[in-house]
């Protein structure tokens, strides 16, 4: 009776947050989601071979232009992305800001509630054997690896492991009880000498209660985590590229 008291508030505190922020939140997702997922199909990604029984939810591009000539490469925006800015809330806390916190620790606080993070990256993903998709990487693709050796230190960051790493694309892994989600950036022609990058999240839900969870969290990732995490990006990026 807790449990089920406990995901009602929830819902109820969930529905509260969205017409709070709704005001002030803009749709930031592609205006045409689903050519931009076929896009994201036409590019040679390896993921495409590893991940052919995955769902691909999203595909956002980042608010970034990178100079070619300037050596503004794939793996220079990575290391912008992955650095954590210690003074990026000094510059203030917007509305969709203190959202995408809040989001956080109520999904710590769920995970902890409901033993959701109880088998991190250890289930096999599902309807599989493998417990990660660096199984599904050929000997050719390991040599390729750019990651190797942050994969033999089982490097964790945010919850998510590296599966590779390579010139234009990385992919990144999470598992628990819910679903076996994977994130993909990959290194984009724009025009002329100009690049960027694009985030594609894939995933496979355990059961009817990972199709749920799912569902419940679509307009939160669409209207607050990414672009929030767009944000903190272009951010970051105009920073260091001043």
């Amino acid at each position: 009776m807790k449990r089920i008291m406990t995901v009602v508030l929830i819902v109820l505190l969930l529905i509260l947050l969205f017409f709070l922020t709704g005001n002030t939140l803009n749709m930031q997702d592609t205006k045409d989601p689903a050519l931009n997922k076929k896009k994201h199909a036409d590019y040679p990604w390896k993921v495409h071979t590893i991940a052919k029984d995955f769902k691909l939810l999203d595909v956002w591009e980042f608010p970034i232009l990178a100079d070619k000539s300037k050596n503004q490469d794939f793996h220079f925006f990575l290391k912008i992305m992955r650095e954590q800015d210690k003074n990026y809330l000094k510059k203030g806390l917007s509305p969709r800001l203190v959202a995408a916190g809040f989001l956080v620790v109520l999904r710590n606080f769920l995970g902890k509630v409901f033993s959701l993070d109880k088998d991190v990256n250890t289930l096999p993903i599902p309807g599989c054997k493998e417990t990660s998709l660096r199984e599904r990487l050929s000997e050719e693709d390991r040599e390729k690896n750019l990651a190797e050796k942050e994969i033999k230190k089982n490097q964790i960051e945010r919850g998510f492991r590296i599966v590779y790493l390579y010139e234009n694309e990385s992919l990144w892994e999470l598992s628990n009880n819910m679903v076996h989600c994977l994130m993909h950036v990959g290194w984009v022609h724009k025009y002329d000498k100009f690049y960027t990058a694009q985030l594609a999240v894939y995933v496979k839900t355990r059961g009817w209660l990972g199709c749920v969870y799912m569902k419940l969290i679509m307009p939160f990732r669409h209207h607050i985590i990414y672009p929030v995490m767009m944000d903190y990006v272009k951010s970051r990026w105009e920073e260091c590229c001043k």
